[in-house]
């Protein structure tokens, strides 16, 4: 095969008319010429995407047999029979078990053409139900070569799922194996193929049929649907080429490469990957990734040497856990998309392979192709989503307002996009029901994304949000109005309705029906698991008298999100704050958020205001020494507003001369902060463990100015043993300490053990007691993180620089009477960060003593969640402190592994590891 270095992609086979002028090769656009009677008919003002380099910012000296624009004009098959003749022995397809050449991958693949073709009639839709293994993407060949349509089935939906899609589509024949044979096809009297006896059987017939038409439909691939039903979307065999064409020519494939893709071949992604492969003589590794696990898949990885994979942001954040340091060296490029990606998620794919890999991001639907792009840096700026890339060549798209009017650029709107490349329609009980078509060209169809987007004056393509509800849920296209419909159709379940929390879970409520029926809740999920896909799942459920609704009639979504917080995060039963506490709580909130904030006080959000974070802990802080008592700060969000700050404040005004009641329940988690203390970041995660245990957060005692600043590791695990003894004198403790606090929960343990007490659990979030200091470098890169990601300013890394000269010179016993020096009326916020910042390093010194002192061994299991550190021990130093330890690893580096997007990934492995400790 002549190899050749090619850049770009040449002429499309997109038909319209050709415009003349110059286009920037990147985000440059041109006009599509219209005549008079185009106008009248398509008043869109349609912008098509130019040719450009596809390859700029990837892999452009890489050699390879640039696809042209005739590729997308040749069947799927005929490709394939070109490569299996140009390389007949070279491994095609593998799975771990079975490997394949390209001669025998064709051999089974004409025979399986001929079975299929004498069982289903022409252009009838066949089922592809068998694990992910070799055999899957040759089954779907053989359905392209025989112009059957072909239809992947997820073997990992439920049996229930994959019987509602065989009946929508009107199926005449499932390919599987006798293995895996599906109880719905046996009910449905569908024709059962199995493909290990065409492999198997050398007799059988190999026919090859006529060469199929690119234009006709070629798969279906179900989707979540707004109606609550499965929805099945037609793509051709150009559509698919198209997909191909592009991504090789971006990603410069040739016969060396291993494609490692991780989506499976029931989505559009999965499909692209599985074809590039086979129709560039590259070879393609199949995978199980729920049979291998986080750690099987990234040895296989390894073991096969891939080249180029497709991941989603989700899965890339759990791989890295997988990871434990090691980087996959062969990989060359990763291709990350199908929901949003963090620029966070792009420097952790660079940190998990080599430094000339080059990281792709990509933008589509099962409808359309869309966006794609090599981004080379990190940006500099706030931008925390990545935009999506350049539009791709091939279509043409126009952002419009609600009125279908086009947006000025730069501005949202909604994006719609006309290609000949744009999905066929759907496919509805057994036939296709065409998609709009363009009225100045029959060849081209026009696609409504749904998506909100805008594109700026640097032509990246950035989406907003969405018109409808669609999420995306691990890179899973999910329509809440099927959990909703599913919902409904349960026994005894009148109402039910599905909002989308801030993390991106899925929450149900559900509401008996009128005759006082009440389904069991075992009952319901059972419901939910036997009809919906795992994607589809709430994260909680909750049973309601009523559905919170707007004057409109129309369910309060905002409500019912507050509804589901405020169950996550109850402490107490509320209570009714009196006319003398609402009028001094008032007073304090009006004078701390105004001095705060340097604003005046109005009816708007904290955020809304211009605070953050740190402001917002600054306040609490001054509340709280204004009413004499600690507040929760599980009850402070960035998004509260006046009302709701003076309620919490009244609310405490109210009992501080009250005892605290001893909680009744065993369930409590005692969340031991780190150096800085407790504050909003670390709330939240507290806030997010509130469905498998009630998180009351240890607050340790003021340093500074109150006190002389002399303190260690042992006065503050017995001030947070006081705590402990007020809110459960009783009952098994469980601790989870964060940073330096799981040397304060260590101490809190020994303490507890020593008097009788039962520690159930004893989490450790990412301390270090192994006594190695971390260099220059390192520590200067945590400051450039802070900077980067806004958690600091430089403002407050020059306090921090004054706050340490000071207590390194040995003066730390006068910050009290420094701080409270009388021009700092004038300054209160650098008082608040000098304050902050020396209680800090004064705790943190308190650590590094602690640290060198021997300590007796306790006769207990703990947990360390330990971060991806180089250069440090396993374990982190505490393997001899405990009689077991569980390591398990979690996302994210030592600062933002408490916030998003690594809380995401992160709760879920904490939550599972304390709610064994009720087991």
């Amino acid at each position: 095969m002549t190899m050749s270095v090619e850049r770009g992609e040449p002429r499309n086979a997109f038909r319209d008319s050709e415009t003349s002028g110059a286009a920037s090769p990147l985000g440059g656009v041109a006009n599509i010429a219209k005549g008079p009677a185009a106008a009248q008919t398509d008043a869109l003002p349609w912008t098509r995407v130019p040719n450009y380099p596809l390859d700029a910012g990837g892999p452009t000296d890489r050699l390879y047999t640039a696809l042209g624009s005739d590729f997308v004009d040749i069947p799927i098959f005929a490709h394939f029979c070109r490569q299996a003749a140009a390389v007949p022995d070279r491994i095609c397809v593998e799975d771990g078990t079975t490997g394949l050449s390209y001669a025998q991958a064709l051999a089974l693949v004409s025979r399986l053409a001929g079975l299929v073709a004498t069982a289903v009639p022409a252009g009838r839709p066949v089922g592809i139900f068998m694990p992910s293994s070799a055999h899957y993407p040759l089954a779907m060949l053989a359905c392209f070569a025989c112009g059957r349509v072909c239809v992947p089935l997820n073997m990992r939906d439920p049996p229930q799922r994959a019987g509602d899609i065989a009946y929508d589509g009107r199926l005449d024949a499932i390919i599987g194996s006798s293995s895996t044979i599906a109880d719905f096809a046996a009910q449905r009297a569908l024709h059962w193929i199995d493909i290990t006896e065409a492999a198997a059987s050398p007799a059988a017939p190999q026919v090859l049929p006529p060469p199929a038409s690119v234009d006709d439909p070629a798969i279906i691939l179900y989707t979540s649907g707004s109606t609550g039903r499965p929805k099945g979307i037609v793509n051709n065999q150009r559509s698919l080429l198209q997909r191909v064409a592009q991504h090789a020519n971006s990603c410069h494939i040739n016969g060396d490469d291993v494609l490692f893709p991780l989506s499976g071949p029931a989505t559009i992604a999965g499909c692209r990957e599985l074809l590039a492969a086979l129709l560039t003589g590259a070879r393609l590794v199949i995978t199980d990734i729920e049979a291998l696990g986080l750690r099987g898949t990234w040895k296989a990885f390894r073991t096969h040497g891939a080249t180029i994979t497709y991941v989603v942001p989700t899965l890339l954040r759990a791989l890295a856990l997988a990871a434990a340091g090691e980087r996959a060296e062969t990989l060359r490029v990763v291709r990350i998309g199908g929901e949003k990606v963090l620029w966070s998620d792009i420097a952790l794919a660079r940190e998990l392979t080599a430094p000339s890999c080059a990281v792709q991001i990509g933008y589509s639907s099962t409808e359309t192709t869309g966006a794609q792009w090599f981004p080379t840096d990190l940006p500099a700026g706030q931008e925390t989503v990545a935009p999506c890339g350049h539009l791709l060549p091939g279509l043409a798209y126009a952002v419009v307002d609600e009125d279908g009017l086009s947006v000025a650029p730069g501005e949202v709107g909604e994006l719609l996009i006309r290609s000949e490349h744009v999905a066929l329609g759907r496919w509805e009980e057994g036939a296709l029901v065409s998609g709009r078509i363009a009225p100045d060209d029959r060849r081209c169809r026009i696609h409504a994304t749904g998506d909100l987007v805008s594109i700026g004056t640097d032509g990246l393509l950035r989406v907003i949000g969405r018109k409808d509800r669609q999420v995306k849920i691990n890179g899973k296209r999910v329509e809440p109005e099927e959990l909703e419909a599913m919902l409904r159709r349960v026994p005894g379940i009148g109402e039910a309705a599905v909002v989308v929390s801030a993390a991106n879970e899925l929450v149900a409520a559900i509401v008996p029906e009128n005759d006082g029926r009440r389904p069991p809740i075992g009952e319901v999920w059972k419901a939910i698991r036997t009809a919906l896909p795992s994607a589809l799942h709430p994260t909680r459920l909750h049973e309601l008298d009523a559905l919170p609704r707007l004057p409109s009639g129309k369910v309060d979504v905002i409500a019912l999100r507050e509804l589901d917080r405020n169950r996550r995060t109850a402490r107490h039963a509320p209570r009714t704050e009196q006319g003398r506490e609402l009028l001094e709580a008032r007073r304090l909130v009006a004078r701390t958020w105004t001095g705060t904030l340097g604003v005046r006080l109005a009816a708007g959000r904290w955020d809304e205001s211009g605070g953050d974070s740190l402001r917002l802990l600054r306040c609490v802080l001054e509340l709280e020494e204004a009413i004499g008592r600690e507040l929760d700060m599980d009850e402070f969000t960035l998004d509260m507003n006046v009302e709701t700050m003076v309620r919490i404040v009244a609310r405490a005004i109210g009992s501080r001369d009250e005892q605290p009641a001893a909680s009744p329940s065993a369930t409590t988690l005692f969340l031991v902060p780190g150096s800085i203390g407790n504050g909003p970041s670390l709330a939240a995660f507290g806030s997010a463990l509130g469905d498998v245990a009630q998180v009351a957060t240890i607050r340790y005692p003021d340093l500074i100015p109150t006190a002389t600043p002399h303190v260690t590791i042992e006065a503050m695990a017995d001030a947070a043993l006081r705590q402990i003894s007020r809110t459960q004198p009783e009952g098994d403790i469980r601790l989870l300490g964060y940073s330096l606090g799981g040397a304060v929960a260590f101490e809190i343990a020994a303490r507890l053990l020593a008097v009788g007490r039962s520690v159930k659990f004893l989490g450790i979030l990412d301390t270090n007691v192994a006594g190695t200091r971390g260099s220059r470098r390192e520590s200067l890169w945590r400051s450039v993180q802070r900077l980067r990601t806004h958690r600091v300013t430089f403002y407050r890394m020059l306090c921090r620089a004054m706050a340490r000269t000071i207590v390194r010179a040995g003066h730390a016993d006068r910050m009290p009477t420094f701080l409270r020096a009388s021009f700092w009326r004038r300054a209160p916020a650098t008082q608040f960060l000098l304050r902050l910042e020396s209680e800090e390093l004064l705790r943190m010194r308190a650590f590094g003593e602690w640290v060198r002192k021997s300590k007796a061994r306790l006769p207990l299991k703990a947990t360390l969640f330990v971060c991806n550190r180089v250069g440090l021990p396993h374990g982190l130093g505490w393997l001899p402190l405990f009689d077991e330890l569980d390591i398990i690893p979690v996302a994210g580096g030592h600062l933002d592994l408490v916030v998003e997007p690594h809380l995401s990934v992160n709760r879920p492995i904490v939550a599972r590891a304390v709610a064994a400790s009720y087991a």
